[in-house]
């Protein structure tokens, strides 16, 4: 008889746990989000680029700084060290003898020791 006055209790339990684990279990809702890369067939509202574009060529590096640099760089090579070869020293590592300006322009220009003799 005891049993009988639980069953009610344990049959509302059972349903009740079956309910959670089938809401926990269910498939997740997640909200849709729109694709950014999708194209969607929409004309283009952009305007065209009239711009000019830039080219791989470097203007010429004005001759007058170059000479200015160069001679900066042959003072560093007359006092190099090293002993190694001039063809293979960057202007740029003789950072002791460079103005900052000419700094800049081997950086823009890579030019080895041995070219501006």
């Amino acid at each position: 008889m005891v049993a009988m006055k639980n069953l009610p209790r344990s049959i509302f339990a059972l349903i009740a746990v079956l309910a959670l684990f089938v809401f926990a279990c269910g498939k997740p809702k997640q909200s849709e989000v729109p694709d950014a890369d999708k194209d969607t067939g929409g004309a283009d509202m952009a305007e065209e680029e009239t711009a000019a574009k830039p080219t791989d060529e470097k203007p010429a590096p004005n001759e007058e700084l170059r000479a200015k640099c160069c001679a900066s760089c042959k003072e560093g090579l007359a006092a190099d060290r090293s002993g190694s070869a001039p063809d293979t020293i960057p202007c740029a590592d003789y950072t002791a003898n460079l103005t900052p300006i000419c700094l800049e322009f081997f950086r823009a220009n890579p030019m080895k020791a041995s070219e501006c003799k």
